[in-house]
């Protein structure tokens, strides 16, 4: 009886690290994380609770195995002792993983988490082949996971690089933005010819007159600046995403033109439904806006992971109309 309440309680303590981690992740996930580029490997997003959940489970039995070395509750060993403390350490790693990626958005600082944790399990499987070897085996599946993630990690932070947003204090409209730099965070344009204004990088609007759901649209980023009028001043292209309050999570480019008045922003033209934008350039000679993106193959159910490459190019046209070639 006393074997299987250690072991109830290691495979609990284990779980609740997931617990804790999951409190930080569900909420951004159709949101924050939703708007990041993703390498073609990444799997869908639900097959990422099954598999913690299961190695979770191999971590607490492996963490009993090496606790019911003793016969009562007291760690009488100092192998063992420091086995469960460096055991201890990576899950504490692991629970700060959710909360730096997730909690703080910040995909790089997660990487550097993600290292030391990797160091800390090799170190503990180490540690535990010494003392059990099934231990030690059961805890396999979890590292090459965690090589795994730290795959993915590293890949969101490179396809990442580029989505980086400029706050600024004040609301600037395109005519009120000052000739040098222009805010794409507090920016006006038209989506199918209804104006949207975002404000310190989002818009919510009801979607119906009277109706609870919402339409969000949020600043996405993947700046590129280059001459696209020929008139020898930069312009600025971002992107943007758009939430009507369904399934979809709609991508779209915009331009702001620079005058010698200010920026004048374009229309906002579509490129797809959850994709995976990769990068955006001007090309000053051609005069094109080119986006890098990632979606699906044809006839892929929307739930797959983007892994086919495209490019849009697209042009200003003399009335200041952004449209694609």
């Amino acid at each position: 009886m006393k074997n299987k309440l250690k072991l109830i309680v290691a495979i609990a303590i284990c779980e609740l690290a997931g617990v804790i981690g999951s409190i930080f992740t569900i909420s951004t996930i159709p949101t924050w994380y939703a708007t990041l580029a993703k390498p073609a490997l990444n799997p869908p997003t639900w097959v990422f609770g099954p598999v913690w959940t299961i190695l979770y489970l191999f971590m607490g039995i492996a963490a009993f195995l090496i606790w019911n070395r003793n016969s009562n509750w007291k760690i009488e060993h100092a192998d063992t002792r420091k086995a469960l403390w460096v055991f201890l350490l990576q899950l504490i790693l692991n629970t700060a993983w959710s909360i730096i990626f997730f909690g703080l958005h910040s995909p790089l600082w997660a990487f550097v988490d993600l290292v030391a944790m990797w160091l800390v399990i090799l170190w503990t499987m180490t540690l535990f082949y010494k003392i059990s070897k099934p231990a030690m085996w059961l805890l396999l599946p979890y590292i090459l996971w965690v090589s795994f993630a730290g795959y993915l990690n590293y890949s969101i932070v490179i396809l990442n690089q580029e989505n980086v947003a400029v706050s600024t204090s004040s609301l600037q409209t395109p005519t009120q933005t000052s000739q040098n730099s222009f805010d794409g965070k507090n920016a006006t344009f038209t989506i199918d010819g209804k104006p949207v204004t975002l404000v310190n990088g989002i818009s919510k609007v009801p979607a119906a007159p009277d109706s609870a759901s919402q339409v969000t649209t949020r600043y996405f980023g993947n700046e590129a600046t280059g001459d696209l009028t020929g008139d020898g001043l930069p312009d600025t292209a971002f992107l943007i995403t758009q939430d009507t309050g369904g399934s979809g999570l709609f991508y779209y480019a915009v331009v702001a033109i620079q005058t010698a008045h200010g920026y004048k922003t374009t229309n906002a033209v579509f490129l797809g439904d959850r994709i995976a934008p990769q990068s955006t350039s001007i090309v000053t000679k051609l005069q094109e806006l080119e986006i890098n993106y990632a979606e699906r193959k044809p006839g892929e159910p929307m739930t797959a992971q983007p892994s086919v490459g495209t490019t849009t190019v697209l042009k200003v046209t003399s009335i200041g109309v952004l449209e694609a070639l």
